[in-house]
């Protein structure tokens, strides 16, 4: 489904302009886990050196070495809440966030107590998508801690990833009551206010995340997706280029800033920053598909073919990469073609009414009319106020000589479209058809004016024709 109609630099759904979902991950808490000095309960010297070894290793980042001497310690005091919990977080440094959370399991069974590792726990799971079993751990944090931000920071993060957007704002304003000077907290509440369709709040917290880290590139990017949600695409483009500038390891802000350029119609610039996104983050979808879109549009089908097959590879269950591949098989004048990737697409998102529609027309261009007033049908019944698809069945069944049928469906059309001359002028085909002749001028009039209105030059021909006929 498209998300609009511009031409400069279609984009399918879900490849349009977006912001960063957080801010990135904030470190794990350390200080409470034993990092200086001996371990809360005595052990054996062996143990004791041997952790002390993990937990300098741990702190130069040499998370591997850092294991291995956590473990040994562990073989002397396998009973260690504070070693189970050092290796826990030497895993997530890894990324290792599956063997991370057994070891914090483990620590909290020791000593249940351990709000620190609840923290790290959540921080893990958050990690690999387990946005409820993250919650639960903030909130035994939260009770345990009630004064530290950091874990309201994540409460919110953890909620918006549920779903409940009032909590992740309520969450959230806690984190900033205590500690007024923390620009992710304004970051993520902006984010929150975004999903909200609150685009002025959103746009005032990123505001205020700039004011207190003037580098933070993901608040430039949010900012400028806000923007863009609003149509102020000049200050999007504005902010996209302070994205890039702070951060020129981003794919998203190169993608960002190519969407808003070629919205703006500057293909070229467009061009040049999905080449990059995908420099970048060679499994960028979303870049593919534009810019396969965009090369298309520029004559360059083999370029875009490539792009989108590399986006069908790479997101095999994701109906807008069939859709944009179907769209320049059709330039290509090869429908049948279209009308398998439409239909995979439609296989995967099955209430897109523009889907049905698309491959409606690809059906008529094998003249395949009954099958494109299925697809129509299919699409009313999606969309019941579509006055496109009444229009287009209108005509469909015109063309296979049911004209009251299409007489009842152009009715609809007009009367939710008004500005629609085609439907007009197929009204007074249908009408002409049932030996309705006043009805018929009256319609063919109606569509003539609208093609001039609209400079549609071949339709006012047409639609003077007919009535010509008539008279």
């Amino acid at each position: 489904m498209t998300r609009s109609p511009r031409r400069s630099c279609p984009s399918t759904q879900r490849s349009g302009v977006r912001g960063s979902l957080v801010a990135g991950l904030a470190a794990l808490w350390l200080g409470g886990l034993g990092l200086a000095g001996a371990i809360a309960q005595p052990v054996p010297q062996a143990a004791q050196r041997a952790y002390d070894s993990g937990v300098a290793k741990l702190n130069n980042r040499d998370y591997s070495g850092s294991i291995a001497d956590f473990t040994q310690a562990l073989s002397f005091s396998p009973s260690s809440a504070a070693i189970y919990a050092m290796r826990g977080a030497a895993y997530a440094g890894l990324g290792q966030f599956e063997p991370a959370i057994a070891d914090y399991t483990t620590a909290l069974q020791l000593n249940p107590t351990y709000a620190d590792v609840y923290f790290n726990r959540g921080v893990a799971y958050y990690s690999v998508g387990n946005a409820s079993a993250a919650l639960s751990d903030f909130n035994q944090a939260a009770q345990l801690t009630p004064n530290r931000a950091e874990v309201y920071l994540f409460q919110g993060r953890a909620r918006a990833a549920t779903g409940d957007l009032d909590g992740a704002i309520a969450a959230l304003n806690q984190a900033i009551a205590l500690q007024a000077n923390y620009p992710e907290a304004y970051l993520n509440r902006g984010v929150v206010r975004a999903r909200q369709g609150n685009h002025d709040a959103a746009i005032a917290d990123y505001d205020q995340a700039i004011r207190q880290r003037s580098n933070y590139a993901d608040a430039y990017l949010n900012r400028g997706s806000s923007r863009f949600a609003q149509g102020d695409l000049e200050a999007a483009l504005r902010d996209f280029n302070e994205a890039v500038a702070k951060d020129n390891t981003s794919a998203v802000a190169y993608f960002n800033r190519g969407y808003a350029a070629g919205t703006l119609g500057d293909r070229r610039a467009a061009l040049s920053d999905f080449n990059q996104a995908i420099r970048l983050d060679p499994g960028y979808t979303a870049a593919y598909m534009n810019r396969g879109v965009l090369r298309a549009a520029s004559g360059n089908i083999d370029g875009a073919m490539s792009d989108l097959n590399q986006a069908v590879s790479l997101s095999p269950d994701d109906a807008p990469a069939y859709k944009a591949r179907a769209d320049v098989l059709m330039q290509m004048g090869e429908p049948q073609r279209a009308i398998a990737d439409y239909t995979r697409a439609i296989e995967r998102q099955p209430n897109s009414a523009s889907l049905m529609m698309a491959r409606a027309e690809a059906r008529l261009a094998q003249s395949d009319f009954a099958g494109a007033a299925q697809d129509l049908t299919q699409a009313i019944a999606l969309e019941p106020n579509n006055a496109q698809a009444y229009g287009k069945r209108g005509a469909v069944r015109l063309r296979l000589g049911d004209a009251r049928s299409a007489l009842n469906d152009l009715n609809q059309a007009t009367r939710l479209n008004p500005q629609d001359a085609d439907s007009f002028y197929h009204r007074g085909i249908a009408k002409r058809r049932l030996g309705d002749r006043a009805g018929a001028l009256a319609d063919l009039r109606q569509s003539a004016e609208l093609y001039r209105q609209q400079s549609r030059a071949e339709g006012y021909r047409n639609a003077i024709a007919e009535m010509s006929a008539l008279q």
